[in-house]
């Protein structure tokens, strides 16, 4: 691999660049695998993969190899933000979509705020009365929308939707330790199995499928799971968090 670096970097060698592609095109598969899961049915798979690769080929022409950075952790970073503008771009969620979701997430805001802790998704189900299974669907549906807004949230990102109030003045490390032990704290608070999916897709950087592999669950299942997740850890640090 060293030597395709070179011959490419150094020499603009097409060849060694189309063998880099080729060999780093797995990771175009794993990012897709951790943002969605195969059986959903708002997206292309093969559009997603070719936008990947184009993420992935812009990766190999900016990396520098001399600096102390391992390329799949940079264009892991790349695939990733080339895959979500295109989703982005194409408004998947149709609006009953987002306006399910906004439901489901003020009422977790409510039931937070009422039971001092992350409600479990019966008693969200209840509070909404629908049927659990309607919840769990509705979870499933908006698995990418709420990967947007845990990534928001953990990035300090500025959206149209949710947004920090900062204090220009205020010492940056010490929000970011603060945010970082309200997060550990508000983790702590949800069921063993969600904390071990969390580790596994956040830690181990499974994808969806193959943490349903370790749990004996189905990939849909696993992305319900997960977005019900996203929502009680948002409707939990809200409550120490200043939000719009």
């Amino acid at each position: 691999m060293d030597e395709l670096w070179r011959a490419y970097k150094q020499n603009g060698d097409q060849e060694a660049r189309n063998e880099l592609i080729m060999h780093y095109i797995s990771l175009v598969k794993r990012v897709v695998g951790r943002l969605f899961p195969a059986s959903r049915t708002y997206h292309d798979y093969d559009d997603l993969i070719s936008c990947g690769v184009l993420g992935l080929i812009d990766a190999i022409d900016k990396f520098d190899p001399e600096r102390e950075v391992k390329f799949e952790t940079y264009s892991q970073i790349r695939i990733r933000g080339a895959v979500i503008d295109y989703m982005r771009q194409q408004d998947w969620a149709p609006v009953h979509v987002r306006t399910r979701i906004k439901q489901v997430e003020q009422s977790a805001d409510d039931l937070a705020q009422q039971l001092g802790r992350a409600p479990a998704d019966q008693e969200i189900a209840d509070y909404l009365q629908m049927p659990l299974d309607d919840l769990q669907s509705i979870f499933g549906e908006a698995h990418f929308l709420s990967v947007l807004h845990l990534d928001e949230l953990l990035t300090d990102a500025v959206t149209d939707e949710y947004q920090f109030k900062t204090d220009p003045t205020f010492d940056r490390e010490l929000e970011s330790r603060e945010f970082k032990q309200i997060l550990a704290e508000s983790i702590k608070q949800l069921s063993e199995r969600e904390q071990i999916i969390l580790n596994l897709y956040y830690n181990d950087e499974l994808t969806l499928k193959e943490i349903g592999a370790v749990l004996d669950l189905t990939e849909s299942r696993i992305s319900q799971i997960h977005s019900s997740i996203i929502v009680k850890l948002r409707s939990m640090m809200k409550k120490v968090l200043p939000y719009n």
